[in-house]
């Protein structure tokens, strides 16, 4: 067996705020610490063959969830909630407030792509 891999934390700045990728398995999973600002709006990825779960730990978001983007079911979430965003979902985050999330993503979503 070989020793631990070990790694840093990326912040990447987004237009929305930052992104902290504290976990990047390459094809595996990407885990997250998103700082969002009060009124600013994460892209609409698809999730096209990732799974994610978020789950907000400060603040107040509201997710737009659905099988496409015409179609979109609106939760509001408060701290200690989480989502489970199925593949083959749309879906955008709005930060009512300034907020901290964590994600975690799996499969071929990287943690260097746009957006969340």
């Amino acid at each position: 067996m070989d020793g631990p891999e070990l790694g840093e934390v990326r912040s990447i700045d987004r237009p929305w705020g930052t992104e902290e990728v504290f976990a990047d398995v390459a094809g595996r999973f990407v885990g997250k610490i998103l700082h969002v600002r009060s009124g600013a709006r994460l892209e609409l990825p698809l999730a096209e063959h990732s799974e994610e779960v978020i789950s907000l730990m400060s603040g107040a978001v509201t997710v737009e969830l659905g099988d496409s983007a015409e179609e979109l079911m609106r939760i509001a979430m408060v701290p200690g909630q989480t989502v489970h965003i199925k593949a083959g979902s749309v879906h955008q985050i709005q930060a009512d407030e300034d907020s901290m999330l964590l994600e975690v993503s799996s499969d071929t979503h990287s943690a260097n792509m746009e957006g969340s």
